[in-house]
């Protein structure tokens, strides 16, 4: 039973399909006791089940659409679209409606999943020191770091969604449980703090045991390990940490920024990728696109033209598109970064962005006072979406905080991190844009847990 205040993991592994399809079922006994002798009998078994992870990571009740296109993007203003109240799902979200029976079921499912999730994890994470002898060179350093990162990254989002963040009510204020075991025992709800710890020193033990080499982005590498540390620190004020790893990534140059716009997904820009066959992006992306949702050519202009923008900005030239015609016509317009034609799906979920590193280390510079390190960070990033420097070598204070919200909606529109960055920063309600649906009078930014 789940509960707002402990959470009890049964583990019910998932079906995990390997990348080179070889696929394997793990039978879940009836007093929910799992013989593990096959599964975690070679390396195989092991990767596969991560890949079972990644697979429920793209379903629709969580990265697939949920937390990313659809309910987030919603919230996170990335449409102007006039939601139909008819349209319940969409309508209460943009309403900021979080006590709607229909956004408590949509956040109840990704919780549970989530922690399905967690416990897969820590399934692999409780076989891996015991079975090291099933294991080429180097590969037990590979699965058991990108589990504890992927494990980090899981609870870092359910914080995210489930609690308050730490600008509007601190480190102290209860938030969720840290599963680190398979038990049939709840597991106490942590602080704020307590849970970001946690998902630090997770991914300080991953970051110890992943290679540098790794560049695949459908893993949870040292990349995405580093990546994910400068947006937990950033999350929880911790801006010299967060400056300091998100540099450790920038100054890598291990991901070459964009010099045009065939690929509106910047794919070479990416450290962390999920993936799944076109057409369950196609289903997933149509159930959310043919509402139509979208931006409307006035709000395009007004978010990547007006005040110092372009409209050869890459991120609007071309980047919008009608799903139902293919064509870039018609009121409202959604974003061809997911599409690659009017019918077929882009099959990569962005979850974790180098542009968003660049963003973090200029807002931590800003807030030391060092304008021109933030200017500088932001003109790399515009240059690279072919737009000018700005005219001042240094921008001021506050222009500088503008200009980061403006790149927050540009860069990851439709990507659910637009949310997650208004939360951070606890904006006002009557200051989001693009407001077609009143805000509720309870709004929140903090979802509602499962009884």
């Amino acid at each position: 039973m789940l509960s707002r205040n402990y959470i009890v993991v049964f583990l019910v592994l998932i079906s995990a399909l390997s990348f080179s399809s070889c696929q394997k079922w793990v039978n879940v006994e009836p007093q929910l006791q799992v013989d593990q002798n096959e599964l975690f009998a070679s390396e195989q078994g092991f990767r596969d089940a991560l890949n079972g992870v990644y697979l429920q990571m793209g379903s629709q009740s969580l990265y697939g659409r949920d937390l990313t296109t659809g309910v987030l993007s919603i919230m996170g203003r990335s449409y102007d679209t006039s939601f139909k109240q008819t349209d319940v799902l969409f309508y209460q979200s943009a309403a900021y409606n979080v006590g709607h029976y229909s956004v408590k079921n949509t956040f109840a499912n990704a919780w549970d999943s989530l922690y399905l999730c967690v416990a897969n994890l820590n399934n692999v994470l409780a076989n891996v020191d015991s079975r090291q002898n099933v294991f080429s060179a180097g590969n037990y350093n590979t699965i058991k770091g990108e589990a504890l990162g992927l494990r980090a990254f899981i609870h870092f989002d359910l914080l995210r969604l489930f609690a308050p963040s730490p600008a509007a009510s601190g480190l102290s204020a209860p938030a969720i449980p840290y599963v680190t075991k398979i038990s049939p025992y709840a597991s106490p709800v942590l602080s704020t703090g307590a849970v970001i710890d946690s998902c630090i020193s997770d991914l300080l033990t991953a970051q110890s045991l992943l290679s540098s080499s790794d560049m695949t982005t459908s893993r949870f590498t040292i990349w995405a390990v580093k990546g994910l540390l400068a947006r937990i620190y950033m999350y929880k004020g911790d801006l010299a940490n967060a400056q300091s790893s998100a540099l450790a990534v920038i100054n890598s140059n291990m991901f070459p920024l964009a010099t045009n716009n065939t690929d509106l997904m910047f794919t070479k820009e990416q450290l962390f990728l999920l993936y799944s066959s076109s057409n369950i992006a196609l289903a997933y992306n149509k159930s959310v696109f043919v509402k139509p949702l979208g931006l409307s050519p006035t709000s395009q202009n007004s978010l990547f033209v007006t005040g110092g923008g372009s409209g050869n900005d890459y991120r609007k030239l071309g980047a919008f598109v009608d799903p139902a015609s293919g064509t870039a016509i018609g009121n409202t317009i959604s974003p061809k970064k997911f599409y690659t034609n009017g019918s077929v799906s882009v099959n990569a979920l962005p979850m974790i962005r180098l542009t968003e590193l660049y963003y973090i280390a200029a807002e931590a510079s800003n807030a030391a006072a060092d304008s021109l390190t933030a200017t500088n960070l932001l003109d790399t990033v515009r240059v690279h979406r072919n737009l000018p420097k700005y005219t001042q070598t240094a921008l001021k204070r506050d222009s500088i905080n503008i200009e980061i919200g403006k790149e927050y909606q540009k860069e990851f529109l439709g990507e659910g991190q637009v949310f997650f960055y208004y939360k951070r920063k606890n904006i006002p309600f009557s200051s989001l844009p693009y407001t077609k649906v009143p805000v509720v009078s309870n709004a929140s930014y903090v979802f509602i847990k499962p009884e």
